[in-house]
Order: C-alpha cells, then structure tokens, then sequence
C-alpha cells in the first residue's frame, strides 16, 4: 500500500475514482483540461492510495468560493471493491491532519440529498449539517409562460461584447454575488473569479449572459451554463434598488427563451432552502422540486496534528 500525491501521470487513475462523485461522468480529455484551468492561487491538494497498483481511493482538500476563507472543501472517493475496508477512513485522517498543518479551521463537504450512507459516514466522523442547496427543474419543451413581462428595463446578451463591456458586467457580478443570500459569509469574488464564470469556463455561452439595463447602467444579471442537454441556471441577482420591480422575473424568461431557441429541453437551478423570494420566483415560473445537495461542515482542533502529513 502506498499514498502519493496526485500528478498529471495519474490523471487516468484519478478520473475514474472522481467520476464515481459526479452525476455525468467526464472524459479523461475534460479531466485534463480542467486540471489545467484549476487557478494557480488556489490551494488544492490531492492524493491517491495504491494497493497492488490499483487506484483505490482517491483525496482532495481544496479552497473554494462556496466555502468560508478559513475552510477547505474535501472530496473523498473509494473504488466500490474496497469500501468498508477502512480506505475511506485512513485518506480522511490524512486530509483532516494536512488541513490543520496548514492552519484550517473546518472542512466542508457536499453530498447529494438521498445520500444516506455518505451522510452517516460524515457524520460519524464529526461533520454536521451546516445547509440544504435545493434543486429545482423546469421542462422547456412544455414550458408555456410569457415570452417577456415589463419591468422598465432593456435586456441584451452578450454576444459580440468587448473587453470593457465583459469588466462592467464582472463588476456586477461581484456586487450581487457579495449581496446574495447563497453567498452570505463567504469569501469576496475576484475580477478574475467572476471573468472565469461569465465568458472562460467551457460551460459559458455569451447568449446566456443577459443584462438588465436602465439608461445603459447595468442593474440586474443571469447567467447559464450548458450541462449537456440542460441550462443550468448558475445566477440571477438584482440591485437592491431594482428589486419588487420584476427584474428578475424578465431576466429568467429571456434565458428561458434564449435557451428554447438552441433546442434545450431542461432548465436547472439551485438555492439555498432558506433563499424563499429566489425559491418563489422559481416557483411562479413553474420549477419542481428535486433532489438537491446536503452542505456538512466540521471544525477542525488544532490539538489533533501539529505538522502536514507526508505520505509514503
């Protein structure tokens, strides 16, 4: 048996333990390319056990935008042929001791809802439910809402924008999302941070970044992913002084129509269960409720490592 640190020559070993966590697997393409995007300032640590030189678990600790500045967000993933072994537990106390090495005071960990047994798992290793992330679908190939509704705005795309245009809609983008329920007490996004979401990650579509305007200020944003045959509906935020006013609303219609247009047949979304004027917007529109994430968190003791650990 042996834990190493993960590198590019074990790219094929660590797909297939992390496809075991993803809803839609990846290509070992996609898996490259994303190892590549991941941003050099963020700090992400990686490890593989072998047995037999066979990849059987596979462990992440990594900062996150969804996770407070002095938590680290943790992946674990075991090859199904040897859970209930112990391999899950012993790659968790190496990610547990590295973190506090490293002066962390939490982890955080999400899991899909109807996980039961990851959930009981966690727990029994001192994680707790710190939020529930509600999913919700909307099928576009019946959707019969309005086209449009009047909120006193324009609303344009982003097709064909310029440098300066991308920075003023990213700007927004901070600004919203450091006012978001969703976001609340976590860290600030970075100009590059919201650049990546907007226009740089595969998933961006300029057609699917649509401003609301007054007089030319910009003063409401949603954003969609693609996800295969779904939109994901990644953000909709209004200005304070914009919001009771339907701006919302017209933002999600024309990503719903600009969506229709390309043959999509699914909009997907998420909010925290507690953020209730997005889960009524949703609601008005026609979403259903489906199955979401469960967010754990653990507070690490300092007492429980001094050092990073140094696998073998």
């Amino acid at each position: 048996m042996k834990i190493v640190p993960f590198d590019k020559g074990h790219a094929e070993d660590a797909l297939c333990l992390v496809n075991l966590l993803r809803a839609a697997p990846i290509t070992l393409s996609e898996f490259i390319a994303r190892e590549a995007r991941w941003p050099v300032d963020d700090l992400r640590l990686c490890w593989l056990r072998y047995e037999d030189d066979r990849a059987v678990a596979y462990g992440q600790i990594a900062s996150s935008p969804y996770a407070p500045a002095d938590h680290l967000a943790v992946q674990i993933a075991v090859d199904p042929d040897y859970r209930g072994c112990g391999r899950g537990r012993s790659m968790f106390d190496l990610l547990e001791r590295e973190a506090i090495g490293r002066g962390f005071r939490g982890l955080v960990s999400t899991l899909p809802e109807a996980a039961s047994h990851p959930q009981a798992w966690a727990e029994a290793r001192g994680f707790h439910r710190h939020a529930l992330h509600s999913d919700s679908l909307l099928d576009l190939q019946t959707f019969d809402g309005k086209a449009e509704v009047s909120a006193e705005v324009s609303l344009t795309d982003m097709t064909g924008a310029n440098e300066m245009q991308w920075r003023e809609v990213a700007t927004l983008l901070q600004k919203l999302i450091a006012d978001a329920p969703d976001m609340r007490d976590l860290p600030p996004w970075t100009m590059a941070r919201c650049l990546t979401v907007l226009r740089e990650t595969p998933a961006a579509r300029p057609e699917w970044v649509i401003v609301a305007r007054s007089h030319g200020s910009p003063v409401g944003l949603t954003v969609g992913h693609s996800m295969g045959n779904e939109i994901y509906s990644y953000f909709t935020g209004v200005l304070p002084d914009w919001r009771g006013k339907h701006v919302g609303l017209a933002l999600k219609l024309r990503l719903i129509a600009a969506a229709r247009a390309q043959g999509i047949t699914t909009m997907r979304t998420t909010n925290l269960d507690t953020n209730m004027p997005a889960l009524r917007l949703n609601a008005s529109i026609g979403f259903r409720r489906v199955p979401g994430s469960l967010e754990l968190r653990k507070t690490l003791y300092s007492g429980a490592a001094a050092t990073p650990v140094k696998p073998q």
